[in-house]
């Protein structure tokens, strides 16, 4: 029984990923992505429209993982997905006891990976279909995001570098761009939903639900201050706006760096699950369940 089994941890995932699938708070990403589309989406499709260009379609998405409320409203909708799981009912418990603690853990950390790439997946799908219909796939930037402000907005503010930060296409492709802000939301969801799976095992799941809560809602009014104690809540590392000066150059705070902690913190806290399941009690997994 102790030892890894990976059908046992395929099945373990599978049962949670098909549960997490079907629950009907998954409607709760409508409501993070619509404020997200009056805000984001569809001024760039404005602009577009004014100017006769069309967009690239990976820039709604950059600026939508770039954006403190998008980083607020989609964690917040995530933590609320993720907080029944895993769940704490008898067929977990047989789950358990019939292939091992082990294996159990281990089913769940692929359930969390599954889920947090999913979610960031459907995100970035749900923004790109949108702007399908006028748009072109390509390493370099649209006219729209690097001259419209200039030749449709002069002297009454930048509305597209208000959405699209020009610390990002002044830096990088937007390849790089996507490729960077995609990772660190992906790992920064896997976090928050690995934090759910510890709280289960030390019973601790309502404390820690709120403790992320916190730090999401604080964390996200830090990055909008911009002030260095941003980089002391994880979740200031998953967006990459933050890390680059608006013109030079140069890091505030380099973006590989942000990824190796967000990796090293979610390994750490796996190895602390894997290491506490061999002794954990069947009695004590669940803890409090959020209804």
């Amino acid at each position: 029984m102790g030892d890894i089994k990976l059908g046992s941890i395929l099945l373990v995932a599978k049962g949670e990923y098909a549960r997490w699938l079907s629950t009907p708070r998954i409607i709760l990403l409508a409501v993070a992505f619509l404020p997200l589309r009056d805000g984001t989406v569809l001024p760039l499709l404005e602009a577009s429209r004014r100017m006769g260009s069309p967009l690239n379609i990976l820039e709604p998405c950059i600026a939508t993982m770039n954006s403190w409320m998008g980083l607020l409203l989609f964690g917040l909708v995530y933590l609320v997905l993720m907080s029944p799981f895993p769940k704490a009912d008898g067929n977990m418990l047989f789950y358990v006891a019939r292939m091992g603690k082990r294996n159990w853990v281990l089913g769940e950390m692929l359930f969390q990976l599954l889920c947090a790439m999913l979610y960031s997946l459907a995100a970035n799908l749900l923004t790109m279909a949108q702007v399908a219909g006028d748009s072109f796939l390509d390493n370099g930037w649209s006219l729209v995001v690097t001259e419209y402000d200039e030749k449709f907005t002069p002297g009454w503010g930048n509305m597209i570098k208000e959405i699209l930060p020009p610390n990002l296409y002044f830096q990088m492709p937007p390849y790089s761009a996507f490729f960077f802000s995609f990772a660190m939301f992906t790992l920064f969801l896997l976090l928050c939903g690995m934090a759910f799976t510890a709280g289960c095992l030390y019973q601790k799941r309502l404390l820690l639900f709120f403790v992320q809560v916190f730090h999401i809602t604080v964390g996200s009014g830090l990055i909008l201050l911009r002030t260095g104690a941003m980089w002391f809540f994880p979740v200031s590392h998953s967006l990459l706006a933050c890390h680059y000066r608006k013109y030079f150059r140069a890091y505030v705070f380099s973006p590989w760096l942000s990824v190796g902690l967000l990796a090293g913190a979610w390994l750490l806290l796996a190895t602390l699950m894997y290491r506490k399941s061999r002794n954990v009690s069947l009695d004590m997994i669940g803890g409090e369940v959020l209804r």
